[in-house]
């Protein structure tokens, strides 16, 4: 299976606001990285990873300037079952007591609608890195009403082949394309 690290990622698009640019911090809590891929042709299993820390540089007026990088914690694994977490943390998948994180660093960013848009970025996993394409949106740009503090909401989607980081075990059995959807929240960061 293969992991986006975010992933994801981990900011995507961009809405107009009146702010120009700003920096967020990535919420722990309600950032995500899904994964599915499909298991022997009887179902579509998926996965869950946290993401760890990570920043979100937003240019509103100039997409192309804005930047994402996210470290994602590969060792929180999560499948709905201790057994398959178990299964898919050791050496023939994940190897997570070898490569407990993945990074994603954006490269480009491109905006196609008024609140979508495209990033390609470089996520290394396994220690292998490969570039990965995510089309993202933009949820909300503004005040979080708890908190009162600025915030910027993104969800992205995308998809791999685990084969190009290493991830061959079981083939046939195992779906070669791994599918993602991320869900971002970030924080402003005071400048």
């Amino acid at each position: 299976m293969r992991i986006a690290s975010v992933l994801l990622a981990s900011a995507f698009g961009f809405a107009s606001t009146a702010l120009s640019a700003a920096d967020y911090a990535i919420a722990n809590a309600h950032s995500q990285v899904y994964f599915t891929v499909n298991h022997l042709g009887f179902s579509n299993s998926t996965g869950l990873l946290r993401v760890k820390e990570g920043t979100v540089s937003l240019n509103e007026k100039d997409w192309s300037k804005s930047r994402v990088e996210v470290i994602l914690d590969v060792a929180t694994l999560q499948m709905g079952d201790n057994t398959w977490n178990e299964h898919l943390a050791a050496d023939k998948f994940f190897n997570t007591a070898k490569f407990p994180t993945a990074r994603f660093v954006s490269t480009k960013v491109l905006k196609s609608g008024e609140n979508t848009g495209t990033m390609v970025g470089n996520l290394t996993f396994l220690g292998t890195t490969k570039p990965v394409t995510l089309n993202i949106k933009t949820n909300k740009v503004g005040k979080n009403p708890m908190s009162n503090k600025d915030y910027a909401g993104f969800s992205a989607t995308g998809s791999l082949k685990r084969s190009d980081f290493g991830l061959v075990a079981y083939p046939g059995a195992i779906g070669e394309e791994v599918s993602l959807r991320i869900e971002v929240e970030g924080e402003a960061v005071a400048k």
